[in-house]
């Protein structure tokens, strides 16, 4: 055993603490994944919100199309409406037909109101063999009275899109969304012009 005077022993420990060789390797250690979770994390963010903007446009671009009675031969209402979004997708993003949801209402304040029942036993819902006003035509009672279609002149449409896009390198995969993917939301609603065709259903 070597037993080494409290003086050597102090001028060691001293010598430790002063030395700074390996030090730039620790700090560099540390404060990548930091680095890295900033840049990354930029890139990913602003492709979400680049994402965003493209479908509320397209979605936007859509209502306006829908809202007239134009319609082209060989293709439906429905589908010109959902390549309308692609367009204005520029191949980031990319919508599929079980993405986009179309409901028709008859004005404004009937999007996402129930249809209307008789409460039969007075506890404020619906229960199977209750009257009801079956305003979309599906025989059963729903607790959103809208209809899927494009409208008629005159109706109201809700267009509604939910988007799962990729983020862009998924170093925040962790952080946000789920399995590399977030889910994005886009709605509007407008009003068709009166091209005729009366109520739809």
């Amino acid at each position: 055993m070597i037993y080494l005077k409290p003086s050597l022993q102090k001028s060691r420990i001293y010598r430790l603490c002063k030395c700074t060789r390996g030090a730039v390797a620790l700090e560099y250690a540390f404060g990548l994944p930091v680095f890295l979770t900033f840049i990354l994390g930029i890139f990913d963010l602003g492709g979400i919100y680049f994402a965003t903007i493209l479908l509320e446009g397209g979605l936007r671009e859509a209502a306006r199309y829908g809202v007239t009675g134009n319609l082209e031969p060989g293709v439906t209402k429905e589908e010109k409406i959902l390549e309308t979004i692609n367009t204005h997708g520029a191949g980031f993003v990319k919508v599929n037909s079980g993405e986009l949801s179309t409901l028709v209402y008859k004005d404004f304040d009937s999007i996402g109101d129930p249809e209307p029942y008789v409460d039969a036993d007075g506890n404020n819902a619906y229960d199977a063999g209750e009257a009801f006003t079956d305003l979309n035509c599906n025989g059963v009672w729903d607790s959103d009275s809208g209809f899927n279609g494009a409208g008629n002149g005159s109706e109201v449409v809700l267009y509604t899109v939910e988007h799962e896009t990729q983020l862009i390198t998924g170093y925040i995969a962790h952080l946000v969304g789920k399995d590399g993917k977030v889910k994005l939301r886009a709605s509007v609603a407008v009003r068709n012009e009166p091209f005729g065709g009366g109520a739809s259903c």
